[in-house]
């Protein structure tokens, strides 16, 4: 694609386009990902003495030697095994594997499935948000495999992740899926898609004005007590974007309606929130973060009051 910028993509840069049919070892490669866990003896001084802590190991990188975590009976998930898990997942679950990429220095390590459905407003032509099976995994203690689905508002590279559930338990932690297991989260999905594919339709078609949308977004972020000029600049922001300024907030789905205030909170968060830190440290805050906590939480608010 001509003038394509990766660091404008959905990914912030943090992942590579996995070429279909490569190998494990080449996937590793190009995503800086060809280094392994290794442990080591956690020490300490004592007496003049150097004496070694029994059981507990420092866990760091082979490549930099830089430091992971502690371990304590716990074995390395090593790179090659997590994204063989990923490869494995989406092969026994039909999706091509499209990104594969990297956060924390390298401690979380996620790749993309490209799901085959895309959400529209049935208000809107070309309002499209595509979506992905997200797969997460890492070094740190705490973390195990994880699937969610990321949604990503084509018109605007608004994105935002939701767990998938089967029944009312959310999939992490699991080191390895069987067939029926990888079959339950991918009918699990498509039922959360289906579901908000509805809710984009009923918020499409609920119509408020910018009073009452600026009532929604200072009981969120600001201060009922003050006008609108004394507010917060996340209030003052999301009205601009809201009432015009955001992308796609003219088309028939977002103008004057519930969804459009949704999408100008998203996007509010993914492009015009304050930048603290990396391109990374900004897309692991849009996955996992402050702001993936503030997006979702703004989301129950206009679903509860709206639907």
């Amino acid at each position: 694609m001509a003038n394509y910028n990766p660091k404008q993509a959905w990914h912030r840069g943090t992942a590579i386009e996995v070429e279909p049919g490569s190998t494990v070892q080449e996937q590793l490669d190009l995503a800086g990902l060809n280094w392994e866990v290794k442990l080591s003896p956690t020490m300490y001084a004592a007496n003049g003495e150097i004496q070694v802590v029994p059981g507990l190991f420092s866990a760091h990188r082979s490549d930099t030697g830089a430091f992971i975590d502690t371990y304590a009976k716990r074995e390395p998930w090593q790179n090659a095994d997590i994204v063989g898990a990923f490869n494995s997942f989406c092969e026994e679950a039909d999706l091509p594997m499209t990104h594969l990429g990297s956060l924390d220095g390298g401690n979380e390590i996620y790749a993309a499935a490209k799901l085959p459905e895309t959400i529209a407003p049935s208000r809107s032509v070309g309002d499209l948000t595509e979506l992905f099976l997200l797969l997460e995994d890492g070094h740190k203690n705490g973390t195990g495999l994880n699937v969610s689905v990321y949604a990503n508002r084509l018109i605007c590279t608004n994105g935002m992740k939701k767990p998938v559930r089967v029944g009312k338990q959310i999939i992490s932690h699991v080191k390895a899926f069987n067939s029926a297991r990888i079959q339950g989260v991918i009918a699990a999905a498509h039922s959360f898609i289906q579901s908000k594919q509805e809710e984009v339709d009923r918020l499409a078609d609920v119509n408020i004005d910018k009073a009452e949308a600026a009532l929604q977004l200072i009981a969120a972020f600001g201060d009922p007590k003050q006008p609108v000029h004394n507010q917060p600049s996340i209030v003052k922001t999301c009205l601009r974007l809201f009432g015009g300024a955001g992308k796609g907030s003219n088309e028939l789905s977002s103008y004057n309606t519930a969804y459009g205030l949704l999408q100008s909170v998203t996007e509010y968060y993914n492009h015009h929130a304050k930048k603290r830190g990396t391109l990374e440290q900004q897309f692991q805050s849009v996955l996992s973060g402050g702001r993936a906590n503030h997006m979702q939480k703004f989301e129950r608010q206009v679903v509860s009051c709206y639907l």
